[in-house]
């Protein structure tokens, strides 16, 4: 199960990049094509929004695996380890509520947007909007393995106190 998620983790992070990568040239592109040559690229704003809604809801995904987004700690380091172990099971359930809700309500979004189209693209907003169901999709899986991971390993009372992985907060 570990490989099988090891390849999961590298093919996200691919997709990432390259999300990242293609709206970056993309804009370079632009500004030399429009500052040097006096044309314009006309899609490439549009192509450009679209990368960049990829990039950010696959990156809101990575960072529950990686554990970075923010979270205010200073409570949490005092707390006992059994009340930290249930505090933890409600912040992992609300997270995957607010995934779960991407899911339904992106999947929505998209059905509805699918007969409006993109000006220069002339691609349906369906799937422009299926990056949120799609990234809620991943951000789920994701927080169960890190809930998981947290609940058998980390904040497991039988824990010797060596922590394998930080676990949703700053132990």
């Amino acid at each position: 199960m570990k490989k099988i998620f090891e390849y999961y983790d590298k093919i996200i992070r691919v997709l990432l990049i390259s999300a990242t990568a293609g709206f970056t040239a993309i804009c370079i592109t632009q500004v030399f094509v429009r500052y040097v040559l006096g044309s314009s690229i006309i899609w490439a704003q549009e192509l450009c929004n679209l990368l960049f809604y990829i990039a950010i809801f696959l990156g809101a995904a990575v960072c529950v695996t990686e554990r970075k987004h923010i979270t205010i700690d200073i409570i949490l380091q005092r707390l006992p380890m059994p009340v930290l172990r249930w505090w933890m099971m409600a912040v992992y359930l609300l997270e995957f509520a607010f995934a779960v809700f991407l899911i339904i309500y992106g999947n929505q979004l998209s059905v509805e947007a699918a007969v409006q189209f993109s000006s220069t693209l002339n691609l349906s907003f369906r799937y422009i909007y299926m990056a949120i169901p799609i990234s809620g999709i991943i951000m789920a899986i994701n927080i169960a393995r890190v809930a998981i991971q947290d609940f058998t390993v980390n904040l497991n009372p039988r824990n010797t106190g060596d922590i394998k992985d930080k676990g949703g907060c700053s132990l």
